[in-house]
C-alpha cells in the first residue's frame, strides 16, 4: 500500500471514530447535575431535546439510535423537555421519523414543559409515550399560511392541500406503530397535525348506554340522527395540545411520571445503565456543514473541472473530492444518507474518470457515471427512492428543483473558470493548454495539434482496419501498419476507412462511410427522439401498454443520449442533464393533471362523497347493544356471531381471543365496534 493511500485510510478510519464517543451517566430526575462517565455497558440510552430542534440535535439523535443498534441496547430514551419550535426542517424531521421508525430498538418519549411542532411529532411515532406534571403536547402544524402557501394564487386551497398532505402521511406513520393506537387516540393524534379538526369530547348515551366519546364535528350529526343523546360535550383547543392527565385519559400516552427515575422502574433496568453519548465534533460541525452543503456541492464539481484541465493529481481534485465528501458527510450526519449512497456517488465520479482518461469516446461509461452522481445527490437528500405521499412528493420535487439549480451553477461556474484561468498569471502555469498548430509542408495538414511528417502525409489517405477498432485499434496503409483511434465508433475488421487528423502520435480515423469531415451534427434529429421519448412516457400514464409504451419512450430517450454523444461529447452531457431533469417532471405532471382532464375524469372513478356516519344499513344500526361470541380471535378485527348472523367486528384497540362474550358499542357505515362484556 502506498503512502499516500494509507494517508487516506487512516482519515478515514479517524473520522469514523470521531462519530462516535463516550457515555455517561444520566440522571433523569437532576438532568443539569454533573454527569460522571458510565461505569457499566448502558442498556438505555437517552437523547435530551430542549428548544428549536436544529441539524445538530437531529445529528445527536440519529448517532444515538445507530450506536443503540450497533450494542444491542434496550431501548433509546427521547427526554423532551420545553422541546419544538417553528421552522424546523421538514426534511431533517423525516429523516428522524423514518428512522426511529424502522430501528428494531424499541424508543420511547418522556415529554416535560410544552412539546411542539416536530418534537411532538417525535413523540406520536415513538412506542411509548410517558408525560411529566404539567406537560403539554400537541399543536404540530398551524393554520397559518407559509410563504409557499402564500406565493400560490389560492392561499386557502395550497393551505388545505398542504394539512391533507400532512394528515395523509401521519395517518400512515401511525398505522406503522406497534401496539397500534386506538381510534380515540387517533382521532386525537390527526387533531394535532391539522388544526382544521375540532374534537369534541361527549358522554353518549345510546340505547340506555352511557360512555365517553372522542368525536370529530362531523361525526356529531350522524349520531344524533341515529338517536343518539350527546351529554357534557366539551370541545378541544385549536391545533389540539393535551395535558398530560388528558393524553393518558384518552389513552395517547402510557402514563404520568411523577418521578423521573421511575422510568427505570417501569423499563425494569438499573439505573446505573441509564446513559447519554457526549457531543462530539461532528455534531459540533454539522451546524455550518448545513450552510455551506450548496457552495460544498458546486466548489467540489467545478475543481474536479479544473483538475482535467491540469496535468497529473493536483491540489484542485484533492480539494475537489474533499468538498464532496464533506457535503455527504452532512447529509449522513442528519440521517438523510446512507453509506450505500455515498459509494453510490464515488463510483460514479470513478466511471466518469474512467470515461475520461482511459476509455475516451465510450459514452457508457460517463453515461453511468452521470446517472450515478444524480441518483446518489437525490438519495442523499431524502430518505425514500419513490414518494408514497404528497408530502414525499413535495420533498422529491424540491430536491430536483435544487439538483437542476446546482449542475446549472456548476456548468456556468465550469465555463467561467475555462475562460478565466488560463488568464491569470499564475494558474496559467498549471493548465494543459492545446498546443500550437504547425502547418504541413505538403498543405495536407489538419491543424489539429502538433505532427511528424511521418504520419501527416497520410491525413486524407484510405486504408484497411487490420484490427476491430473498440475504438482503437491498427489499421493496413500502402504496406504500413498504424495504431490508430477512432472518434467514438466501432469499425469492424477490414472496414475501409480514413485518416481524418493527427495530432501529436494520435492517428484518428473514421469508416469512409462515416467521414466527419463536412458533418453538420444531427441536433434535429436529437431534439425530435427526445420530444417523442417524453411524449410516450407520458402516454404511458394514460393508456395501459403493459410497458410497451414505457419501452419505446426508453429507446427513443436513449437513443437522443446516443446520437448527441456521437455529435459531440457536450452536447451528449447536456442532453443527459435535460433528460434526467425532464422525465421526472414530465411523470409528475402527467399524473397530475391526468385526473384534471375530460379524458382523465372519464378514466379515473371518484371516491365516495358520503359523510361520516352516513349510509349505515339499518341490519347492522339494529345491533348497537347487542351481544354476541367472537368466532374468531379479534386483532383487533375479526368475526363475531350476534343475534345469530356472523358479523364482521372490529375493537377499539384491545385483542381479545375466540369465544369471548362482546358487546356492540356503535356502528358507523359497515363498521361494527364491539368491547368485551
Amino acid at each position: 500500500m502506498s503512502n499516500s493511500l494509507r494517508g487516506w485510510v487512516l482519515v478515514v478510519f479517524a473520522l469514523l471514530l470521531g462519530c462516535g464517543g463516550p457515555v455517561q451517566r444520566v440522571d433523569l430526575a437532576a438532568p443539569n447535575a454533573s454527569q460522571q462517565p458510565a461505569s457499566q455497558v448502558p442498556t438505555v440510552l437517552v437523547v435530551t431535546l430542549t428548544g428549536k430542534l436544529g441539524t445538530i440535535e437531529f445529528a445527536r439523535c440519529h448517532r444515538t439510535l445507530r450506536e443503540a443498534e450497533a450494542h444491542g441496547c434496550k431501548c433509546v430514551v427521547f427526554r423532551l423537555e420545553a422541546a419544538g419550535s417553528q421552522g424546523e426542517d421538514p426534511s431533517d424531521l423525516q429523516s428522524l421519523l423514518d428512522h426511529v421508525q424502522r430501528t428494531p430498538v424499541p424508543t420511547i418519549a418522556v415529554l416535560k414543559g410544552p412539546v411542539l411542532f416536530s418534537a411532538a411529532a417525535l413523540a406520536l411515532c415513538c412506542d411509548k409515550v410517558y408525560c411529566q406534571p404539567g406537560a403539554s403536547w400537541g399543536g404540530i402544524e398551524k393554520l397559518t399560511p407559509e410563504l409557499l402557501d402564500l406565493m400560490a394564487t389560492d392561499p386557502d386551497a395550497a393551505v388545505a392541500e398542504r394539512l391533507d398532505a400532512q394528515r395523509q402521511a401521519f395517518t400512515a406513520r401511525l398505522a406503522l406503530r406497534d401496539p397500534k393506537p386506538s381510534s380515540d387516540a387517533q382521532k386525537l393524534a390527526l387533531a394535532m397535525v391539522d388544526p382544521r379538526t375540532q374534537i369534541i369530547v361527549a358522554t353518549v348515551r345510546q340505547g340506555g348506554i352511557e360512555r365517553q366519546a372522542v368525536l370529530e364535528q362531523g361525526e356529531i350529526a350522524a349520531l344524533t340522527a341515529s338517536g343518539a343523546r350527546l351529554l357534557g360535550d366539551r370541545p378541544l383547543t385549536r391545533p389540539l395540545t393535551l395535558s398530560a392527565e388528558e393524553a393518558e385519559e384518552f389513552g395517547l400516552s402510557n402514563g404520568t411520571l411523577q418521578d423521573p427515575n421511575s422510568l427505570a422502574d417501569v423499563l425494569l433496568v438499573d439505573r446505573d445503565t441509564i446513559a447519554e453519548l457526549t457531543e462530539n465534533w461532528a455534531e459540533k460541525m454539522v451546524g455550518w456543514l448545513e450552510m455551506l452543503q450548496p457552495f460544498l456541492l458546486v466548489v467540489g464539481f467545478v475543481l474536479l473541472l479544473v483538475e482535467i484541465k491540469t496535468p497529473g493529481v493536483g491540489l484542485p481534485g484533492l480539494l475537489g473530492v474533499a468538498f464532496l465528501a464533506l457535503s455527504l458527510f452532512y447529509s449522513y450526519l442528519v440521517g438523510l444518507a446512507e453509506v450505500t449512497e455515498i459509494l453510490v456517488f464515488f463510483l460514479g465520479l470513478a466511471a466518469i474518470a474512467v470515461e475520461i482518461f482511459l476509455l475516451p469516446g465510450t459514452v457508457v461509461f460517463g453515461a453511468a457515471g452521470f446517472l450515478c452522481l444524480v441518483l446518489a445527490l437525490v438519495l442523499s437528500r431524502q430518505t425514500f427512492v419513490l414518494p408514497g405521499n404528497a408530502v414525499e412528493e413535495g420533498i422529491l420535487l424540491a430536491n430536483l428543483a435544487n439538483l437542476t439549480l446546482l449542475f446549472v451553477s456548476v456548468l456556468l461556474l465550469g465555463m467561467l473558470a475555462w475562460r478565466l484561468l488560463p488568464k491569470v498569471p499564475w494558474l496559467n502555469r498549471v493548465l494543459l493548454l492545446p498546443p500550437e498548430p504547425v502547418p504541413s509542408s505538403s498543405g495536407g495538414g489538419s491543424g489539429r495539434g502538433v505532427v511528424d511528417s511521418g504520419t501527416m502525409g497520410m491525413v486524407g489517405r484510405i486504408g484497411v482496419a487490420a484490427t476491430v477498432l473498440r475504438p482503437t485499434g491498427a489499421m493496413e496503409i500502402d504496406g504500413l501498419r498504424l495504431d490508430v483511434v477512432t472518434e467514438g465508433e466501432f469499425v469492424e475488421a477490414g472496414t475501409p476507412i480514413r485518416v481524418l487528423y493527427v495530432q501529436g502520435p494520435r492517428v484518428v480515423v473514421a469508416a469512409t462511410s462515416h467521414d466527419r469531415s463536412g458533418e453538420r451534427g444531427s441536433v434535429g434529429v436529437v431534439l425530435l427522439l427526445c420530444i417523442v421519448g417524453l411524449a410516450l412516457l407520458a402516454a404511458e400514464v394514460l393508456f395501459v401498454s403493459f410497458g410497451v409504451i414505457a419501452a419505446l419512450s426508453g429507446v427513443s430517450l436513449l437513443s437522443a443520449i446516443f446520437f448527441a454523444f456521437q455529435d459531440s461529447t457536450s452536447f451528449g452531457v447536456t442532453m443527459v442533464v435535460v433528460e434526467a431533469v425532464a422525465a421526472p417532471i414530465v411523470l409528475t405532471l402527467a399524473f397530475k393533471l391526468l385526473p384534471k382532464t375530460p379524458f382523465g375524469k372519464a378514466l379515473i372513478l371518484d371516491g365516495p362523497t358520503q359523510s361520516p356516519g352516513a349510509g349505515t344499513p339499518a341490519e347492522l344500526a339494529s345491533l348497537v347493544g347487542k351481544r354476541g361470541v367472537t368466532e374468531s380471535p379479534l386483532r383487533p378485527a375479526g368475526f363475531a356471531r350476534i343475534d345469530g348472523k356472523k358479523v364482521d367486528v372490529v375493537t377499539r384497540g384491545e385483542m381479545l381471543d375466540a369465544r369471548c362474550e362482546v358487546k356492540v358499542l356503535e356502528v358507523h357505515g359497515s363498521r361494527v365496534v364491539v368491547a368485551r362484556c
